[in-house]
């Protein structure tokens, strides 16, 4: 369709909450990617499954009771890429405010229309405020994200690309996660 609205998928339409508004739909051929105001919605594929079986498990909520969709929460996407190959999303798994990186999600579109520029905006702006910090063998970041649809900020940290992945280096991280989640609501968002 070069003019005009682009219909989404009936299986997504079922899906949407009340008041929630798609922002952008990506044709990829054999699939179908979308954005609203609350998240990223993906297609719900059993590959993807397959790879995610237990962590998914733990995460029902996530899980489209058709098996068809399922939304990303734009503070749930650690990082979004665009290139000619296509949008890769990397979602991250937070254990008790501890981010890791899932494994990467590439979708190739042959009509990406405004996507890549929304999730780009979305996934930035759900970021107020981050601060990269050191532990043992490395670095990390604590990060204050903005949680779509609600009022204030989520603390989360994750290790740096090259820290390993220790004990120790989590216990600094959870220590710092629990000094900023004690300053006042005021110093958290300050620069």
């Amino acid at each position: 369709m070069l003019f005009g609205r682009v219909k989404p998928p009936a299986g997504l339409r079922k899906r949407l909450d009340g008041g929630e508004r798609l922002l952008a739909i990506a044709d990829g051929g054999s699939v179908a990617l979308a954005a609203s105001q609350w998240g990223l919605w993906l297609p719900q594929r059993g590959d993807w499954l397959s790879e995610r079986g237990d962590w998914l498990s733990e995460r029902g909520d996530w899980l489209s009771e058709q098996g068809d969709w399922r939304r990303v929460g734009w503070d749930d996407i650690v990082k979004a890429a665009w290139d000619e190959a296509g949008l890769e999303v990397i979602e991250g798994r937070d254990e008790d405010g501890i981010v890791s990186d899932l494994p990467p999600l590439r979708y190739r579109l042959s009509e990406p229309r405004n996507l890549p520029a929304v999730v780009r905006q979305r996934v930035e702006h759900s970021i107020a405020r981050w601060e990269q910090v050191p532990v043992p063998g490395g670095s990390g970041r604590v990060v204050a994200r903005r949680r779509p649809g609600q009022d204030g900020l989520r603390w989360t940290a994750r290790l740096d690309a090259g820290t390993p992945d220790s004990a120790p280096a989590r216990e600094a991280l959870a220590g710092y996660l629990a000094r900023v989640r004690q300053l006042p609501a005021a110093e958290q968002i300050g620069s």
